[in-house]
């Protein structure tokens, strides 16, 4: 394997020459001895463009003039920004020599210097600059790892993306596990034959049968759906069944598809992308629309652009705060920048700025808003796994995590150990359309050596209708694939439940809320993970574990949102023969925020057509 020695090299420069550390002897740094200061245009660039410092547990004071606050001076103190930034420049020209202060200004990359505290006895202050914001931040970043590094307790240092307690989060999702309390229909009324050659199709059904199907479907929902009890705090399902019932009375026969078309309707209120009846999904992602070309830097809280030469302050955006339009991005020369987006299952529309030049006139400005799409497999042959390499840089591309294509899957677990220890790693896995949760675990345990948890949360709601329905979903896919040893496994397991279950007379129950403990996993390799809106499931699972990961920068788009209720039933109507799909175990994420239609987030947003060609530009340049 050819390594990376033009961008290794750079590396070592700037970890040799261009930083100096000026050791002092003083207690432990501990989180609740240090502190960080800077301005607030260097705090808002730090944390909008670097995945570790966001996530660090230290308190960060941003200064509106020079001078340290009196409640702060008593600790260790770690001073972002150089001798010429606003407000931090005067404190730290008074700490630091004239040669020190020069080396700054006028020597490249960045540089740490660390002091003894003039303000506190057994202290230190550390400052870290660079000469752009770029090398301020890597300054903050190395100095502050070189710190944890020592620490006896370096897990204080970082959060860990989940802040609620078990019992928090045990009361949240206790409310989402509904019950139902009347009795379930036997298991041979809830049995539906998959073969094709059995399957009749009617082009159309009875008012009377369709709501005798509704009237099913409704029980299926309360019996046999994880959703259920979710989806009731976001809509009215008794009111959902009666406005079904009542129009499918207005005509005497209708068409499947109207059919399905009327039950779509009045259940706009879930939104699972695992949930099908008939012909209609209840899914709508929310796409990001963004203007590209906008290119948008923030300076002491306020957000400015170019145009005609002329530079803009924003006021407004739509007449709204023009923070909930900003996203943090790269430009094509991989130089970090806010790009104005927005996120919706539908064309928002022209975005409006009012801006105002230096001299206090006001303009609008018009922004057209667009959403791309990338198809991984355009102009080149279909391969779901590949590794590569661009400009010395490995790359690893896959697109699903399915068994079916177990080969692929084996040789891109094995790329962990042969790409363990490399300066960068790309992961692509744009288009992933999921799979087995077990491919993408197995590689970071190779990769990293532990085993990641999983943020999400994980309970299985258990009933006579849920395990028919996992049964008829197995039955169903082997007609596809009759000779997949695990898809039998699964349907002989799924049968000896059932049985069990039967004999027991057991009632409908949830499984124990399973717990994953969260954990930072140290890696020192950079791993620049490339996404968009179509990776599914497992896929995003493999970013949940990839975000325990140190080191770790996932840079596209945000991913379907397709992970909360999982784990696949398969019911027919028994008059229409419509079909309905969903799930029957609940992955809810333990900061309790919901991803399903949303997704997970990006740390950069980058159109996925042009992610990877910004991002090696980036790493060339030193800046990933």
């Amino acid at each position: 394997m050819k390594k990376l020695s033009t961008i290794t090299a750079f590396v070592i420069v700037l970890l040799l020459i261009g930083t100096s550390i000026a050791f002092t002897e003083t207690a432990e740094l501990t989180p609740e001895n240090t502190v960080i200061v800077s301005n607030e245009t260097d705090k808002d660039f730090c944390q909008d463009f670097s995945v570790f410092l966001q996530r660090l547990s230290l308190e960060w004071v941003h200064i509106k003039q020079p001078g340290i606050p009196d409640n702060i001076k008593n600790k260790n103190i770690i001073i972002v920004g150089g001798p010429d930034a606003l407000y931090t420049g005067e404190i730290v020209k008074d700490i630091l020599t004239e040669n020190e202060v020069n080396l700054i200004r006028h020597g490249s990359m960045y540089h740490t210097v660390v002091k003894d505290s003039p303000w506190a006895d057994n202290r230190v202050v550390y400052v870290c600059a660079g000469s752009n914001r770029i090398y301020t931040k890597k300054a903050a970043e190395e100095s502050i790892k070189s710190i944890i590094k020592k620490s006896k307790k370096p897990e204080k240092w970082v959060y860990t993306p989940i802040r609620w307690s078990s019992e928090q989060i045990q009361q949240y999702i206790a409310q989402l596990q509904f019950v139902p309390e009347d009795e379930e229909l036997p298991a041979d009324e809830l049995a539906i034959d998959v073969s094709p050659d059995t399957y009749e199709f009617s082009p159309k059904v009875s008012s009377e049968d369709a709501k005798k199907d509704v009237e099913r479907l409704f029980y299926l929902l309360s019996h046999g759906y994880c959703g259920y009890g979710y989806f009731k705090t976001k809509g009215d399902f008794d009111q959902a069944k009666s406005d079904i019932l009542r129009e499918v009375e207005t005509s005497s026969t209708w068409s499947l598809y109207d059919f399905s078309e009327v039950i779509h309707t009045h259940l706009q209120f879930i939104g699972d992308g695992h949930f099908v009846i008939g012909a209609h999904e209840y899914y709508h992602h929310k796409d990001f629309w963004h203007s590209w070309g906008t290119e948008i830097w923030k300076t002491e809280g306020e957000y400015y652009f170019v145009s005609d030469n002329m530079q803009w302050e924003i006021i407004k955006i739509n007449e709204d705060n023009p923070e909930k339009f900003m996203f943090p991005s790269l430009n094509p020369r991989g130089e970090p920048v806010y790009i104005l987006g927005v996120l919706s299952s539908s064309s928002p529309g022209t975005l409006t700025l009012k801006a105002e030049d230096k001299h206090g006139i006001t303009h609008s400005f018009n922004r057209g808003l667009s959403c791309s799409h990338y198809d991984p497999y355009v102009g080149t042959e279909k391969k779901i796994f590949e590794e590569k390499t661009i400009s010395e840089i490995p790359v690893i591309s896959v697109r699903s995590f399915r068994d079916a294509y177990h080969g692929e899957m084996e040789a891109f677990v094995q790329t962990a150990e042969k790409y363990r220890g490399e300066p960068y790693l790309i992961l692509d896995i744009r288009g992933n359309g999921g799979g087995n949760s077990e491919w993408p675990r197995r590689w970071v345990e190779t990769f990293t050596g532990c085993n990641p948890g999983s943020y999400l949360t994980y309970t299985k709601f258990t009933s006579r209708t849920t395990l028919m329905g996992q049964i008829n979903y197995w039955n169903d896919t082997l007609i596809y694939h009759p000779n997949n040893r695990i898809y039998k496994g699964h349907l002989q397991e799924c049968e000896e439940e059932l049985r069990m279950f039967n004999e027991s007379h057991s009632k409908p129950y949830w499984s124990e809320l399973q717990f994953y403990s969260m954990q930072l996993i140290p890696n020192d390799t950079r791993i620049i993970v490339l996404t968009d809106s179509d990776i599914w499931s497992s896929g995003e699972l493999f970013i949940n574990f990839l975000r325990q990961v140190e080191n770790v920068v996932i840079v596209g788009e945000n991913t379907v949102g397709a992970t909360v209720f999982g784990w696949k039933t398969l019911h027919q109507l028994p008059h229409s023969k419509l079909r309905v799909r969903c799930g029957c175990a609940l992955y809810y994420p333990s900061d309790l925020h919901c991803i399903e239609e949303e997704g997970l987030f990006p740390d950069l947003w980058v159109p996925p057509s042009d992610v990877l060609d910004y991002v090696i530009t980036a790493i060339q340049k030193g800046i990933l």
